[in-house]
């Protein structure tokens, strides 16, 4: 009888399968570029659509109008509450060394985070006299989603990287400190990006639909969506490699090299009869991204510089949006 052989089901590339720790995710790597300018954006996912624009990729249909999909996502801009300063050595390797807020947090935030209405600029005089101890500088910001149809009054807070010299980022921070991002300040059309976000969840799963093996025949055993060997008797311990039953979906996943096709600041200009599907209307700044993004509607997705590919094919010409 010939041995059964077929390679293992499920991908270890998307460990772990746990629950993500909120509802949008952090970023830890970011690009190392010499321009001084912020590293990332946000908006809330609304839903998809296609357009159609000329193909400027090489390929068949070069120069001809093609379909493409899009999301849509809803990104007003994001407001720079305060600033993030790290120090790194060998033992501890990196740490917070001080913080600087802004001494007039929107109300927004303060609903999300506790920040002291009088702020703490005085530390950022403290950064500067130790502007030799600082090796990272994080800007500190937050949406408004009271200026999108998403529904909610609660904002989302998080760290934005920045390019350039680690010093002059210190004058940088204190600059941005109180004014809006704007997303041209950061992508321009046809630009990659990587869209970061935490993907729909679906509970407690078994390892069939979790892991994709192949349902046991009818004589095996009474149980037939299992995994039909999970290891010895001896040593009696699971690999983590072994599919189980366990949460699916609610992840931190990134997608890489996702082109920015268009942004506009007219919400009629992809606005749908009636709004969009568990959305509502549109009613801010809004981006196109070619193909599908990671979450679910409504749920805010961070886009990134990209980090594999930084060339930019040139500024796509779009002909229509359907709406």
């Amino acid at each position: 009888m010939s041995q059964v052989n077929r390679p293992r089901s499920g991908s270890l590339g998307y460990k772990p399968k746990v629950r993500a720790d909120r509802i949008y995710p952090s970023i830890d790597t970011w690009e190392e570029i010499d321009e001084q300018k912020p590293l990332g954006f946000a908006g809330y996912k609304v839903g998809m659509t296609r357009i159609l624009r000329i193909d400027d990729t090489e390929g068949a249909t070069q120069g001809q109008e093609v379909a493409t999909p899009v999301t849509i996502l809803e990104a007003p801009p994001l407001r720079v509450y305060g600033a993030r300063f790290y120090t790194e050595d060998l033992n501890d390797g990196k740490q917070v060394y001080t913080e600087a807020w802004t001494d007039s947090p929107a109300k927004e935030l303060q609903e999300a985070t506790n920040v002291p209405k009088e702020g703490n600029m005085d530390n950022l005089e403290k950064a500067k006299e130790n502007s030799e101890k600082i090796t990272d500088v994080k800007l500190l910001v937050h949406t408004q989603p009271q200026k999108t149809g998403v529904g909610k009054d609660k904002a989302a807070n998080f760290e934005l990287g920045i390019g350039g010299d680690t010093e002059e980022n210190i004058e940088y921070a204190e600059e941005m400190i109180g004014k809006q991002i704007e997303f041209s300040d950061v992508f321009d059309e046809g630009d990659f990006s990587d869209a970061i976000a935490v993907t729909k969840g679906k509970g407690t799963e078994g390892p069939v639909k979790r892991y994709g093996i192949k349902k046991l025949g009818h004589k095996t055993q009474k149980k037939r969506r299992k995994a039909g060997n999970v290891g010895p008797w001896h040593p009696d311990t699971l690999s983590w490699r072994v599919p189980l039953p366990g949460q699916q979906g609610f992840n931190n996943r990134t997608e890489f090299n996702k082109r920015i096709l268009g942004h506009g600041e007219e919400p009629e200009d992809v606005q749908r009869d009636g709004g969009f599907k568990n959305y509502g209307e549109v009613e801010s700044n809004y981006i196109l991204v070619k193909g599908s993004v990671p979450g679910a509607t409504k749920r805010l997705v961070r886009l990134r510089t990209a980090l594999r590919k930084d060339e930019n094919p040139g500024t796509p010409e779009i002909t229509h949006i359907n709406r």
